[in-house]
């Protein structure tokens, strides 16, 4: 049953706490679902093709051809294109997931799943957009990146929530992060910190467990079973904390500036 939505005060500022209470609560409020999108539609895929290119990689090392270099350039682009295909429909999904919750709802699977597959090319085409001029940014001294970071970080759940095209997405969140964005660089370097801690003690562990894969923990081409899980859950959690704290953001960046509650958008997907 849905609950009523909570109606913002309209005098708060922007808060980096209800940034994080919002996208902790929609996973709380909705745990089978956001955590399915994380790991079946995100971790999972992201996990097997890596490993397809560690098996194309190693192959290449043993006697690499012309063809052989050329077939491994086409496969990468075709991983990094499925990869990023993936990755913008997860966060799409959960950002319909993070949304539907501050409306005071939760939304189904296939709910989140067809928000994601909606916007399907305009969200690739914004993420490409965003992943060039980000890098271009970074390789200016990185302070570029970060701005461009910072100014377009809640440019994707623009797009999905207001289907408004991909050059008013980057408006509409340079717009909405105007004044925020030192509370938006600690809500991503506090993400990015827990996310590098954690990797590094799964690496740990999965690398402790080598010396057992003889015991039959291992997998075909040499890897552990610890070692596939040390990829896997970061990669599963990364997928889940980013998906809703990216809405969560752009939620709680609209309030701030809009000075209103958060009006019901579900509408535009029926």
């Amino acid at each position: 049953m849905a609950t009523t939505a909570t109606r913002i005060d309209e005098t708060r500022d922007f808060s980096v706490g209800r940034v994080f209470a919002r996208a902790f609560a929609t996973v709380v409020h909705n745990p089978l679902v956001t955590l399915e999108m994380a790991l079946l539609l995100g971790a999972v895929p992201a996990v097997i093709i890596g490993l397809m290119m560690r098996g194309v990689f190693a192959g290449n090392l043993k006697g690499a051809t012309a063809d052989m270099a050329a077939g491994f350039a086409i496969t990468s682009i075709l991983s990094w294109l499925a990869m990023m295909t993936i990755s913008v429909i997860v966060q799409a999904a959960l950002t319909r997931a993070t949304v539907a919750d501050s409306e005071g709802r939760r939304a189904g699977f296939g709910e989140c799943v067809m928000a994601g597959v909606r916007v399907l090319f305009p969200l690739v085409g914004l993420v490409l957009l965003w992943s060039i001029g980000i890098g271009l940014g970074m390789m200016l001294l990185i302070i570029p990146g970060v701005i461009l970071l910072l100014m377009w970080s809640v440019a994707v759940p623009s797009l999905v929530e207001e289907r408004q095209g991909v050059f008013a997405a980057f408006a509409r969140s340079r717009m909405l992060t105007k004044g925020n964005r030192w509370k938006i660089l600690g809500v991503l370097a506090v993400l990015g910190v827990a996310y590098l801690l954690l990797s590094i003690v799964l690496r740990i562990v999965g690398i402790s467990s080598m010396d057992f894969t003889a015991t039959g923990a291992e997998m075909p081409g040499g890897l552990s079973v610890a070692l596939i899980l040390s990829s896997l859950i970061p990669s599963t959690l990364f997928n889940l904390a980013w998906g809703t704290i990216q809405p969560a953001l752009y939620v709680e960046l609209r309030d701030a500036k809009e000075r209103g509650s958060v009006d019901s958008l579900h509408e535009v997907f029926a």
